[in-house]
């Protein structure tokens, strides 16, 4: 069962396909029963530059801090959903707290 831990707010770019979009993402840290750790990343995209990039259901989130995250959207997409589309992905390769911390300075414990 995962325990809400952490959560905190960055900017970045989305990239797909060689194009790129400044967006804002929100993050959440959750702590497994063994006491691991687990990053949710959540942004919105706009549907029409998705649309416009070849968006096939996955993307490509690059923090400030240069590192890259796959974000991903479950189903098609097609211009009778929303203008704005969620976008999330998971990190699940910090051990501990500490090691959260320092993968993402934008969590606030």
């Amino acid at each position: 069962m995962l325990t809400f831990a952490a959560e905190g707010s960055g900017h970045g770019k989305l990239e797909i396909n060689g194009g790129s979009q400044p967006v804002s993402y929100e993050l959440v840290e959750a702590r497994e029963e063994d006491d691991s750790r687990q990053v949710r990343i959540r942004l919105n995209a706009p549907r029409d530059w998705l649309l416009k990039q070849g968006f096939n259901g996955e993307a490509v989130l690059v923090r400030d801090n240069g590192s890259r995250i796959a974000v991903r959207r479950e189903g098609g997409l097609d211009v009778d959903d929303s203008v704005s589309v969620t976008l999330e992905g998971y990190d699940d390769t910090h051990g501990d707290a500490d090691d959260v911390l320092d993968a993402y300075p934008e969590l606030k414990h």
